[in-house]
């Protein structure tokens, strides 16, 4: 192991620390445009659902969302429910495989990634711009991921969903 030490792993240090150093730049512009427009997204989905679901309720709860689901609209026999709190589970694998049962479950779905979206990226990191170069600088670090690969954390900038075209 002395070679990867040596040849790829010390290297790399300086390359890696040179990009921290140099931070991400952010089209503050863009991000705020983008945010405005998301958030009208999300209030269009709030007033789908609510009339899909024929009442009001807490879109962001786990156990209103559980309930209407499964006890008023009543999607599945087979329900699970988390060990913990003995709720009715609303995980996206769970609302995945129900989601052509009924078309509230694809809009809570969106719901969920826009507001994912706009809560993790798109508003969080203006607030993490260090405000001596307007950047970004995350940390990136060579040994933590056991596949080898690079990560970042403080933020982490690699679950920046780019799968689909709003990410």
């Amino acid at each position: 192991l002395n070679g990867l030490l040596h040849e790829i792993e010390l290297p790399l240090i300086y390359v890696l620390a040179d990009m921290e150093m140099t931070g991400v730049s952010l089209d503050y512009d863009s991000l705020k445009e983008l945010s405005h427009s998301l958030n009208a997204q999300l209030e269009a989905l709030e007033i789908d659902i609510y009339e899909l679901a024929g009442e009001t309720f807490n879109i962001n709860s786990g156990k209103q969302v559980g309930d209407l689901l499964f006890e008023k609209l009543s999607l599945s026999e087979k329900v699970k429910k988390t060990k913990k709190t003995k709720q009715y589970s609303t995980s996206e694998e769970v609302l995945e495989s129900i989601k052509d049962k009924h078309p509230i479950v694809g809009k809570i779905l969106e719901y969920r990634g826009l507001k994912k979206l706009l809560g993790t990226y798109i508003d969080a990191f203006p607030l993490l711009v260090n405000p001596e170069t307007g950047k970004i600088h995350t940390s990136f670090n060579q040994t933590v991921t056991a596949t080898g690969r690079l990560s970042s954390s403080n933020p982490n900038l690699q679950n920046i969903p780019v799968r689909d075209e709003l990410g």
